[in-house]
């Protein structure tokens, strides 16, 4: 009955976008008039990379979440390009890049950054990362010879309860990001996160991907009723992937920037950080949601702002 249920639910909803940012509406409603940047091209990879680029001075790269793109960060790119080299990419999948056939993974996209900042010629550089985005910068902090300066991390996901951010994630494939339907999503939710936890427990050895591929086929088509896209590919990517074990490896000055009110990446998660990146702080922004950058952007960018500051004097903690 489970499997019939969820198989109608997908059939009827399986072109809901996957995205814990914005919508393209509200996206154009929110960029302010003063951050219009003139997107740019660069191959990375054979694959063309969409991005932008605005003012002199220490580079700041910021990273989107998943299903995002670089105009997530439209109220901070208007702020930082006073004093910074401030960019933000598109990941190859998402916004206007290149949307390859390909294995998408954690790991993927933080080579990309990497040889992204090497093209631009940039050994060093700050990196801001939301969400996904997060997961990637961290990585990226955590290689041997990283080119991260300071590291500016927001509601990461995957960090704790992986059933929670999956369930979390198909419950938004079904219900689209904007549903109204709580109570309903809510159930919707419980019913994902008893099935992850079954799958965690009973079948280890098998992949999330895996666990994804396994949702049936429209029978009237033939066609999966979850396709692999990029968003799909990396959320589960997302559960697979597990940051923790680097975690101390990451000895840069660090931010830890976290909505109280994140339904996606519990505090809780931000302290788990904080507690173990030797030379981390943790701020915590009181009725703020998962998208901080955007929720509250004045005191987002004051906050980053003043750890920028901090960490240039060499009193980041």
């Amino acid at each position: 009955m489970r499997l019939i249920l969820l198989s109608f639910l997908f059939y009827l909803s399986f072109l809901a976008p996957l995205t814990f940012g914005q919508t393209k509406e509200e996206e154009e409603v929110r960029i302010p008039q003063e951050s219009r940047m003139h997107p740019q091209k660069i191959l990375i990879a054979g694959l063309q990379i969409n991005f932008v680029e605005e003012g002199k001075g220490q580079p700041i790269l910021f990273l989107h979440g998943l299903g995002g793109s670089w105009k997530d960060w439209a109220a901070n790119l208007s702020f930082f390009p006073t004093f910074y080299r401030a960019m933000a990419i598109d990941f190859p999948g998402f916004g206007d890049s290149d949307k390859p056939e390909t294995d998408y993974s954690i790991n993927w996209l933080t080579a990309i950054v990497e040889k992204f900042l090497r093209e631009r010629k940039l050994d060093q550089a700050i990196v801001v990362g939301h969400s996904m985005g997060g997961l990637v910068a961290l990585n990226l902090a955590a290689q041997p010879g990283s080119p991260v300066k300071n590291l500016v991390v927001t509601d990461v996901v995957g960090i704790g309860d992986k059933a929670e951010f999956l369930s979390y994630a198909l419950t938004k494939k079904i219900m689209g990001p904007e549903s109204r339907f709580e109570t309903f999503e809510g159930l919707l939710r419980e019913e994902f996160k008893a099935m992850v936890e079954n799958f965690i427990k009973g079948q280890k050895p098998k992949t999330s991907k895996e666990f994804f591929q396994s949702v049936p086929k429209n029978p009237l088509t033939g066609k999966p009723l979850l396709p692999m896209t990029p968003a799909v590919q990396m959320s589960a990517s997302i559960i697979d992937f597990d940051i923790r074990p680097q975690l101390a490896s990451i000895r840069q000055p660090t931010l830890i920037l976290w909505g109280s009110k994140d339904p996606i990446a519990p505090p809780q998660d931000a302290s788990f950080l904080k507690s173990k990146i030797p030379q981390a702080s943790l701020k915590i922004l009181e009725n703020c949601g998962h998208s901080p950058m955007q929720e509250l952007p004045d005191r987002f960018n004051q906050e980053v702002e003043k750890f920028l500051q901090a960490a240039e004097s060499g009193s980041s903690r």
